[in-house]
C-alpha cells in the first residue's frame, strides 16, 4: 500500500511539474472547442470584427458565465483579424499582426478562466482595435 501511495505521489507530482512549467513557458494551446469557418472577404472581415469588438466591450463583469462568453466570441473574432493579417498590407497588416496576437491570449485567459488576465489583455485589445477600425 505504501509503495502505491509512494507512486501515485510520485506522479502526481512529476505531472504537476511539468504542467507548470509548460505554462511558464508559454507554450499553452487553446483548445479546439468551436469550429469557425474562413472569413472571406473584406466587407465580412470588417462586420465580424466589429460586431465581436462591440459585444466584447459588453463584458465587464468577468464572472464564470461572461468569461465562457469572451471565449466564445474570440473564435469568431480570431477569423476576423486573420482575415485581415492575411491580405492586407503595410502598417494595417503589422497591427492585424499584432491584435492577432493579444486576441490570442485573451481567447487563452478566458478559455481557463483567468479573470485578472483576461482584464488586462481586453484592454490592450480594446485600445489597439479602436486604432485599428479607424483605418479600415
Amino acid at each position: 500500500m505504501k509503495l502505491t501511495s509512494t507512486l501515485f505521489l510520485t506522479a502526481a507530482l512529476a505531472s504537476a511539474t511539468v504542467f507548470s512549467t509548460q505554462t511558464l513557458a508559454g507554450d499553452e494551446k487553446p483548445v479546439q472547442h468551436l469550429k469557425v469557418a474562413d472569413i472571406t472577404n473584406y466587407a465580412e472581415a470588417q462586420s465580424v470584427f466589429n460586431e465581436t469588438t462591440a459585444e466584447l466591450k459588453t463584458k465587464t463583469d468577468l464572472n464564470a458565465k461572461s468569461m465562457h462568453e469572451i471565449h466564445m466570441i474570440t473564435y469568431s473574432l480570431e477569423k476576423a483579424v486573420a482575415y485581415f493579417a492575411d491580405n492586407l498590407k503595410g502598417e494595417q497588416q503589422a497591427s492585424a499582426a499584432h491584435i492577432a496576437e493579444v486576441v490570442e491570449l485573451v481567447h487563452l485567459g478566458s478559455e481557463n478562466n483567468r479573470a485578472e488576465e483576461t482584464a488586462v489583455y481586453l484592454e490592450e485589445y480594446f485600445k489597439l482595435a479602436d486604432a485599428f477600425s479607424k483605418t479600415l
